[in-house]
């Protein structure tokens, strides 16, 4: 991260609504003491961000579940999907110039940390793909047009929580814990919102191309008939792998009732959720196995009757009247009051320093949800507020009982309609 030299040069530029209507124009010299920003050319990416801000408050809590489904299966008309691009560019312009303005106002010396700094600048190209892109929206070209933007702001976006993470733990200095927690809740809800509407248009335009025959399970990223039981099964086989490399041991996992059960949701969100929670059940059941003597181990082996020691994390599923409830019991030995305090705050890591490479594979998140591509996030305390932050999105939420000494019940909510 440096200072560039003292910048002087004349701006021209004119703002337009979504209607083509100019809403004013203006020359400006610019002359300061600036960070490497991007230099946008057809308009001032400032008064664009101004504006969103200020102006289009309301529509991105206004969407909900419904919306995503409300053009039903596949093929959809070109109009629709215009008319759909219309309107997440409007969400999307107002979540991006938000986070924007909010990294902008963060203490000085933080905003010079060369971690936020590049996300900074990665919000102000955001801005200025999706404004630019979408400047005219009246065609199947249009939309076209649209859809590459939206993908290279996804692909850009790929790296953006690690990134965030570490430059806001190197920072840690300069602002308290509450004040990070409100900015990384508001950042990550506005985060989530972005990348499941540009990545669900990117999913309705290709399924509706006419050299496509979609998915009849798929709307977009919705999937009508998705099984919680067979994600359960799938992340158990992914962690039992690297539980396996970390301790020499495999977890199991059972599920009890609901195997039947299929709910209309989107299948990256809850695999992030319950990836997330099998871990975490996972790990503390193998360490709390690990700290019994001998004769406490034996037992336990006797009793389970087969090759994973430990015992099983109980999955139970059930189906509501609006949506489902899954419950993940385990014998992990409970969470301390004091953590349990703090489980739900950002970089509140229950991994030692010296764990944070070697685990670091567990903490992965799938790249398909949080875009990490694959770069870890181990030892970051993210995991359990992102994953409460993916259920909240719809309606939904995280909610745990524990007895210290014993072990710990997480019951996850998610909203979903009965059928589609």
């Amino acid at each position: 991260m440096r200072i560039q030299r003292r910048v002087s040069l004349s701006v021209d530029f004119a703002v337009r609504s979504s209607s083509g209507r100019r809403i004013f124009t203006c020359s400006r010299q610019l002359s300061k003491f600036s960070l490497e920003e991007p230099v946008f050319t057809n308009f001032d990416v400032n008064e664009v961000i101004g504006l969103y801000a200020r102006t289009v408050t309301t529509k991105s809590s206004s969407f909900n579940f419904q919306d995503l489904i409300r053009f039903g299966r596949p093929p959809i008309p070109d109009e629709a999907l215009i008319q759909n691009a219309r309107t997440i560019r409007e969400i999307i312009l107002t979540s991006l110039s938000r986070r924007t303005l909010a990294l902008r106002n963060l203490p000085y010396i933080m905003v010079l940390n060369p971690n936020i700094s590049q996300i900074y600048n990665i919000y102000l190209h955001s801005v200025n793909m999706v404004y630019d892109s979408g400047a005219k929206l009246e065609t199947k070209e249009d939309n076209d047009r649209f859809v590459e933007a939206l993908q290279d702001m996804v692909d850009t976006h790929t790296n953006a929580i690690p990134t965030l993470a570490k430059g806001f733990a190197e920072s840690q200095t300069y602002i308290s814990g509450d004040v990070t927690n409100r900015f990384l809740d508001a950042h990550l809800h506005d985060r989530i919102g972005t990348r499941l509407l540009s990545k669900h248009h990117i999913a309705l335009t290709k399924q509706s191309a006419p050299t496509e025959r979609p998915d009849s399970r798929f709307i977009g990223l919705v999937d009508t008939h998705l099984s919680p039981m067979e994600l359960c099964r799938e992340i158990t086989l992914f962690l039992s792998d690297v539980c396996d490399l970390q301790y020499g041991m495999r977890p199991s996992m059972t599920i009890d009732i609901g195997q039947d059960v299929r709910v209309a949701y989107i299948p990256e969100h809850l695999e992030y959720i319950l990836t997330e929670l099998l871990k975490n059940s996972f790990r503390a059941t193998i360490e709390q196995f690990l700290e019994m003597t001998p004769a406490s181990q034996y037992r336990i082996k006797h009793n389970m009757q087969k090759e994973s020691a430990a015992y099983p994390v109980v999955v139970t599923i059930v189906r509501t009247a609006s949506g489902v409830v899954i419950r993940l019991r385990d014998r992990g030995g409970g969470i301390e009051e004091d953590n349990l305090k703090r489980i739900w705050g950002y970089s509140e890591s229950t991994f030692e320093e010296e764990e944070r490479d070697g685990f670091k594979t567990l903490n992965t998140p799938p790249p398909s949800v949080t875009g990490t591509g694959g770069s870890s996030m181990g030892g970051l305390g993210y995991g359990l507020p992102l994953s409460r932050a993916y259920a909240e999105y719809f309606g939904g939420s995280i909610d745990l009982e524990t007895c210290f000494g014993w072990g710990t019940d997480v019951y996850l909510t998610i909203n979903s309609p009965q059928s589609i």
